[in-house]
């Protein structure tokens, strides 16, 4: 039963939405559906006007994104939230900077950052090349990889393949099955729908900030998802 309204817009009328553990469950429609709102508001962004949250069983309303991580609900957004003066390990860890005798520990930062990298396939960029020398789509990568590399048990993925090339794509599919061995549950948004049933084990389609429904993805094709 979420409710959110902006100033003259009601983005979401009273939306219902479950996410297992173990799961990739997609949340697809057109701009303005109400996706993003939805996921901003479960990782702390927004506050809804409305409707109560469970996490675990437990009733969760996150004041701050920092709040919603500590319980450990994250988001990768759309608009990239990286500092490009700092470096690529200083971007992925940003909020734990590893520090010996009251300095940060670059040795073991970029050796960490390196990991990191490695498995969305930047494993070939110095972790210490400032953010504002990449391209769109490593910068992209790289904000991946700091989402990536926290500990979570909700992950929500906003439009995360929309500056990636198809082999970007397949490693960030990687690691989307990795976690989801994990038991970590993941929130995938995207309009590429045939990318969605590739990845997620369920669908759900938002339009004007109401559910029409929801399917597991091996029983609904892509005509089934645009007619929705």
């Amino acid at each position: 039963g979420i409710v959110k309204t902006f100033p003259g817009v009601r983005a979401l009328r009273g939306v219902d939405f479950d996410l297992r553990a173990g799961e990739v469950h997609a949340l697809v429609g057109e701009n303005g559906a109400g996706k993003s709102t939805l996921t901003r508001i479960l990782a702390g962004v927004e506050t809804p006007d409305s409707g109560p949250m469970l996490l675990a069983s437990v009733p969760y309303a996150p004041r701050s994104r920092a709040d919603a991580e500590s319980h450990g609900v994250r988001m990768v957004m759309q608009e990239l939230n990286l500092i490009g003066n700092l470096t690529v390990a200083e971007n992925i860890f940003i909020e734990r900077l590893p520090s010996r005798l009251g300095f940060i520990d670059y040795r073991r930062l970029n050796e960490a950052a390196r990991q990191a990298m490695a498995k969305v396939g930047l494993g070939d960029i110095d972790p210490a090349t400032p953010v504002k020398s990449l391209g769109v789509g490593c910068r992209q990568m790289v904000e991946i990889a700091a989402g990536l590399s926290r500990q979570c048990r909700v992950l929500a993925l906003d439009e995360p393949t929309a500056s990636l090339t198809d082999s970007e794509v397949e490693l960030l599919f990687a690691q989307i099955r990795r976690l989801r061995a994990e038991g970590v549950g993941i929130i995938y948004i995207s309009h590429r729908i045939e990318e969605v049933l590739h990845i997620a084990d369920r669908v759900t389609v938002l339009r004007d900030g109401r559910i029409v429904g929801t399917r597991p993805a091996g029983e609904v094709g892509s005509e089934a998802i645009i007619h929705m």
